[in-house]
């Protein structure tokens, strides 16, 4: 009698460790199966990121040529022609999650979405480290900073 109890206990203990590994391999499917989810999904959002990334200085330079354009062109219809490509492929990167970061003159510095190429002396008391100018636009894809704002800053 004695016997059979050690043998039956020693089976209860055999199949609870049995049922706590399956648990653990359970959880552990599980926890790969979200993690395998959440890279394919970052996979997905930032796949666009290298392209993107090519064509800013497109971008860059549209807004430049359209920036500077001379007033008497600004009605003919080849400089509208470009002013709509320039929208149009603004337009295409926006709706691939690219979104310009905003800044202003005047802006306080943050170094989490700005880049400091230059340092100013500041005209005034308080306005350091500022925006004293903006040299060139940054952009966030999919709320990751690709491309800090290029700026100047009084100091």
């Amino acid at each position: 009698m004695k016997k059979k109890k050690n043998i039956q206990h020693s089976e209860e203990n055999k199949i609870s460790e049995l049922t706590d590994q399956l648990l653990r391999k359970q959880a552990e499917i599980e926890n790969i199966c979200k993690r395998f989810e959440s890279e394919k999904i970052s996979i997905f959002k930032y796949a666009n990121e290298n392209l993107i990334l090519d064509l800013l200085p497109v971008l860059d330079n549209f807004k430049r040529s359209t920036d500077h354009l001379p007033k008497d062109l600004a009605e003919n219809n080849w400089a509208k022609g470009i002013k709509l490509i320039e929208k149009q492929l603004e337009d295409v990167l926006t709706q691939n999650g690219l979104e310009r970061i905003d800044a202003k003159i005047g802006d306080e510095f943050d170094h989490n979405i700005h880049e400091a190429i230059e340092n100013l002396p500041a005209d005034r008391q308080g306005e350091g480290d500022k925006i004293s100018e903006i040299v060139l636009d940054g952009y966030k894809l999919n709320e990751k900073i690709i491309r800090p704002t290029k700026i100047k800053v009084g100091k």
